[in-house]
């Protein structure tokens, strides 16, 4: 029996922010048992990868909840999901041996630690289609557990970056292979033979790439935007400032799980929404979720500008806390991100996700022109240009949705 969408976003809620905490267990773990360069590091592997990795992922599972219409099989998705994995692999590889080779082990491990979350995502897609959100926070719970109890028995005990990643990324491949797979079939959601590879023919191929291939660029463009900064601080300041850096936007990390688990327990309702041509619940929905967004980001910054030095102390290290700062600017920027980020959502359920890629280059375009031409000396700066950038793009983003809602719900 499906849940309800309060129930499913209270599963949402609860696994995202589970699995956060989990995710920020294991920074804490890398700062205080490694040297700052070694934290640096593990930042800039995901600075690196994530682009590429999220932009292959092309939002499939976004697509496949929203295909009403059951048009592609789902070995049809899986088969697609694997190809670009692949791909995303090779590419990763070989631009981390010509331009970082400093960083190659560092960033392969990481790379395929991406691989399996998204082939995870995709199992979490065939659960949320079904509106069973409960079986995905129970997963991601799992998933935290074992993540954290694995890198943290090996860091104690080793104290070395690549044997600590190494074991995170085992315990993701025996949880895929030996739990989920299993789970969903033997839930009713999938059948076995749904999972093993086969490349899809050549109409839902060309279906799958007219779909994907605008989302590729987009969120490739998008995805380097939001992580331009972090690879700019370890090009100008090094990776030990890069650790710091990277370490204070891990508050906006803790903030954007919660965001997105609202915006993927809401994607179905808002899909059928926008199926039945039901425009004011379509808005109103989607004006509730702006509000949370803002009240979160409002709340976080508040929180920090009154205690963040204290806070940074007890929970980083002192070296950290001569930076509450920058963390507040951070959490400024962090505020309208979050107050524009659902009209994303609003826009792929409307089927008109293709603006999403002129609207990603005009924001990574104003970001590269702000760092071109305003003097970056320290940390501070680049978080006010990081500011500055936020705005324009919530002024396009909401811009955008005012034109689009008009024309989908034209009578």
């Amino acid at each position: 029996m499906a849940l309800s969408l309060r129930k499913n976003f209270g599963f949402s809620v609860i696994g995202n922010l589970f699995y956060a905490a989990s995710q920020y267990i294991i920074l804490l773990i890398f700062i205080k048992l490694y040297s700052i360069e070694d934290v640096g590091m593990f930042i800039f592997a995901g600075a690196f990868t994530s682009p590429v990795m999220l932009a292959l992922d092309m939002q499939l599972r976004n697509f496949y909840i929203t295909d009403q219409k059951n048009e592609l099989a789902l070995n049809d998705y899986f088969g697609f999901r694997t190809i670009s994995n692949i791909l995303g692999l090779i590419g990763l590889t070989l631009a981390a041996f010509f331009l970082k080779p400093e960083y190659l082990v560092v960033i392969l491990i990481v790379s395929l630690i991406k691989v399996f979350e998204s082939q995870l995502d995709l199992i979490y897609g065939v659960y949320q289609k079904k509106h069973h959100l409960d079986y995905v926070a129970y997963s991601r719970a799992v998933r935290g557990i074992l993540a954290v109890f694995s890198v943290g028995l090996v860091s104690f005990i080793f104290r070395d970056l690549i044997y600590s990643l190494l074991a995170y990324l085992v315990s993701w491949f025996i949880l895929y292979f030996l739990y989920e797979r299993r789970q969903v079939v033997k839930r009713g959601f999938a059948k076995l033979n749904e999972f093993r590879f086969s490349v899809p023919n050549k109409r839902n191929l060309g279906l799958l790439l007219t779909l994907c291939i605008p989302m590729f660029f987009s969120i490739l463009v998008d995805k380097y935007y939001l992580n331009y900064p972090r690879l700019k601080v370890e090009s100008l300041f090094g990776v030990e400032m890069l650790g710091i850096f990277g370490s204070l936007l891990y508050f906006k990390s803790l903030g954007g799980q919660f965001i997105s688990s609202v915006a993927h327990a809401s994607m179905p309702k808002l899909s059928e929404f926008v199926f039945n041509k039901n425009k004011k619940s379509f808005n109103i929905l989607v004006l509730k979720m702006v509000g949370v967004g803002f009240l979160i980001g409002f709340t976080l910054t508040g929180i920090i500008y009154l205690g963040g030095e204290r806070l940074l102390v007890m929970i980083y290290t002192k070296e950290y806390a001569i930076y509450n700062d920058v963390l507040v600017l951070i959490l400024i920027g962090t505020t309208i991100t979050f107050s524009y980020v659902f009209i994303t959502s609003a826009i792929t359920a409307m089927r008109k996700q293709w603006v999403r890629f002129p609207i990603s280059i005009i924001s990574f375009t104003v970001l590269l022109v702000l760092f071109r031409f305003f003097s970056v000396d320290t940390l501070r700066d680049i978080a006010i240009i990081v500011i500055l950038a936020e705005a324009v793009s919530f002024v396009i983003y909401y811009s955008t949705y005012i034109v689009f809602i008009n024309r989908i719900f034209k009578t």
